[in-house]
């Protein structure tokens, strides 16, 4: 035998009902973008130099490339839909790219595909997934010995 609803359970059941209806969709939209962020760095192991604008991200290049310093070439951060990206011009020809495909996957990471180019030429792409609020880098090596690291996150 089923038991009656007192008006204060009906009225909760219509409560959540409506929030889920209404609020789903804002939740979905605020999934939807990222704030995407990708900057160059170049590391050399001939000065070892750290750039105090990368002073908070120090220790982990410090562990990524131990004995080398670093200098900040540029940054470029905005916020994204899936499908959009943001590029970062590094000078002398360089650019770097990081596309948003997937805001959000079924494991709650974000994934981003990384792109470095020369002159228009790809140099290397790989596709980054990672949870959100955490930077990724990727290293390529030059012929003077230092190192250019992209590194790619999304929030």
């Amino acid at each position: 035998m089923m038991r009656p609803l007192r008006h204060g359970t009906l009225f909760l059941a219509c409560v959540i009902l409506v929030e889920t209806v209404l609020l789903a969709p804002c939740v979905l939209a605020a999934e939807d973008a990222r704030q995407v962020t990708v900057c160059g760095i170049v590391a050399d192991p001939n000065n070892l130099d750290v750039d105090p604008k990368l002073a908070q991200i120090q220790p982990q290049l410090s562990k990524l490339l131990p004995k080398h310093g670093f200098r900040l070439i540029e940054v470029k951060s905005k916020r994204v839909k899936g499908g959009q990206s943001v590029v970062c011009d590094l000078g002398g020809g360089y650019s770097a790219e990081a596309l948003l495909v997937e805001p959000l996957d079924e494991n709650g990471k974000v994934q981003l595909k990384c792109d470095l180019t020369l002159n228009a030429v790809s140099q290397f792409s790989t596709l980054v997934t990672t949870p959100a609020n955490q930077l990724f880098f990727c290293d390529q090596k030059r012929g003077d010995g230092t190192h250019l690291l992209i590194a790619v996150g999304a929030r």
